[in-house]
């Protein structure tokens, strides 16, 4: 779904109140999609701006990241859902937290994902 210049504004404004996005960078494309965790889903969108990623869930609190498309390690395609994970919208993104070094994975659900996850990898040069 294509947001109307508004929207974009909007949530411009509220990814930097946030910290999630620096006053020079835009919002390049958007899709909504979902966040799993353990077995736990976040429902909320995803934006690929100039520099990040970034997942904003419900009300901008903890599920929510973003990643400098430079620390993205790593891309699968992979299954989600609850005890036994089936659906196939998956993505893995493995980034390194440039905070403390370490690995982390977010499991990401869209749609066309596999047109999504070339984005990414052309975004994040793998």
């Amino acid at each position: 779904m294509k947001l109307k210049p508004n929207e974009v504004a909007k949530w411009e404004e509220s990814l930097r109140k946030a910290e999630y996005m620096s006053e020079e960078d835009h919002i390049i494309e958007h899709v909504q999609g979902d966040l799993w965790e353990m077995m736990s889903q976040t429902r909320g969108n995803f934006f690929f701006t100039n520099e990040k990623f970034i997942f904003a869930g419900g009300l901008l609190g903890a599920s929510n990241f973003a990643v400098k498309y430079s620390d993205i390690k790593e891309l699968k395609l992979v299954n989600v859902g609850g005890l036994i994970p089936i659906i196939p919208t998956g993505i893995m993104v493995i980034c390194q937290n440039p905070e403390n070094g370490k690995m982390v994975k977010h499991k990401c659900s869209v749609m066309k994902r596999k047109e999504w996850i070339e984005y990414l990898r052309g975004k994040a040069g793998l």
